[in-house]
């Protein structure tokens, strides 16, 4: 499989399991923890609707409220795609073909998966409910993104989002880091059925994070738009 077939499933995967499950213990958190940076070695598992399954591993940086940065790496190590996002816009660099693609999210291609991208912000958005209160059930509301969504909570945690469209993103595993809950599992899916496991090994929360390591380097690369990406 072409290695820019990878991006297309940053975003979606969803096992829901037969048998039932015995809900989590509630865990100890500050009331009103927000997680306002995220850094963490990352493990993904994929299937793309139309192109097959795959695995590989890379790390995540997040800053509220919209600044990621996703590498993935190849088994030796080097650098197989890097993904830059902030606002509306984002770059995704393919060093082995000294190429990045640059534009807004709405200069995506409608196919290939490529629309996986536009959930990055909308995945990393799940707080706890405000002031800690021990919310049960699921509720319908606008998103901080000013989008409809249902969101279900657990214990006053986010575990399960579907948007208006069908995408849905399921929360597990959560563990207390420097205070703030945060779920160590995603399982995403996309309403063509991309899905992608993405899986947090040591996050790291609330550390101060460099701006440089949000900026892309495009020296020396091959600059096209999103619009020129014929898949993932």
């Amino acid at each position: 499989m072409p290695l820019y077939r990878l991006v297309k499933h940053l975003l979606p995967l969803l096992l829901l399991t037969a048998c039932a499950t015995v809900p989590a213990p509630p865990i100890d958190y500050r009331p009103g923890a927000v997680m306002s940076t995220l850094s963490s070695a990352v493990s993904l598992s994929i299937h793309a609707a139309q192109s097959g399954s795959m695995g590989g591993s890379g790390y995540l940086l997040f800053r509220r409220p919209d600044e990621l940065h996703l590498v993935v790496l190849s088994p030796f190590g080097t650098t197989m795609m890097e993904a830059f996002a902030l606002g509306d816009r984002m770059t995704l660099i393919y060093p082995s073909r000294s190429t990045a693609y640059v534009g807004r999210f709405d200069e995506l291609p409608d196919k290939g998966g490529l629309q996986g991208w536009r959930l990055m912000r909308w995945v990393m958005d799940a707080d706890p409910g405000k002031d800690g209160q021990p919310i049960n059930g699921t509720v319908e509301r606008t998103g901080t993104l000013g989008c409809s969504e249902k969101v279900t909570y657990e214990n006053g945690l986010i575990t399960a989002k579907e948007s208006a469209r069908g995408d849905l993103v399921r929360y597990s595993k959560y563990a207390v880091v420097n205070g703030v809950p945060v779920a160590a599992q995603l399982d995403l899916r996309n309403e063509r059925d991309d899905r992608i496991r993405i899986t947090l090994d040591e996050p790291e929360v609330n550390t101060p994070l460099d701006d440089a390591v949000f900026v892309p380097h495009l020296d020396g690369l091959t600059v096209l738009p999103l619009s020129a990406l014929k898949g993932l």
